[in-house]
């Protein structure tokens, strides 16, 4: 069931970004590289504002949050993450699918995305084509990843 997500479901998204990119992105990334972009989980800060401040939605599935994604109000694609125990379910698809429709709602003409290694098959499955690779710097240790867009219009 896909669903707004609320302040509540804080500890369980921040728990699924960290066991995912531990658990999956580890294929794609080193340990120091994973263990800095994994090491984001505990900002709570962060992790509010992104719940209150954009379009941010579950799936839920018998009471678990299988995945989640959100939209900027600038029109980025800027979370989206599956737990490693529903990869493969079409979770993801369910999500992206959800965030091209608001984003149209909204008029936004393209959706962008910054899509690591990992994601970027993906995405690419889902319309978005790189624009370019891009290192960026996490508590000093570098990740590639890409800057990525999907006409909307």
């Amino acid at each position: 069931m896909l669903r707004i997500a609320t302040l509540e479901d804080l500890h369980e998204l921040s728990t699924l970004y960290r066991d995912t990119i531990s658990l999956v992105n580890i294929k794609d990334y080193n340990a120091a590289q994973v263990n800095a972009w994994a090491g984001r989980w505990t900002n709570i800060a962060g992790w509010t504002e992104k719940i209150t401040q954009q379009h941010f939605i579950v799936e839920e599935i018998g009471g678990v949050i299988a995945g989640f994604s959100s939209l900027t109000t600038s029109g980025h694609l800027d979370m989206m993450f599956v737990h490693h125990k529903y990869q493969g379910q079409g979770i993801a698809k369910r999500l992206v699918n959800e965030i091209v429709a608001v984003a149209t709602g909204r008029g936004y003409e393209q959706l962008t995305s910054d899509v690591s290694i990992t994601a970027r098959p993906f995405f690419e499955r889902m319309g978005f084509t790189v624009i370019t690779p891009q290192i960026v710097s996490i508590d000093d240790v570098e990740l590639t990843n890409f800057k990525m867009v999907k006409p909307l219009m």
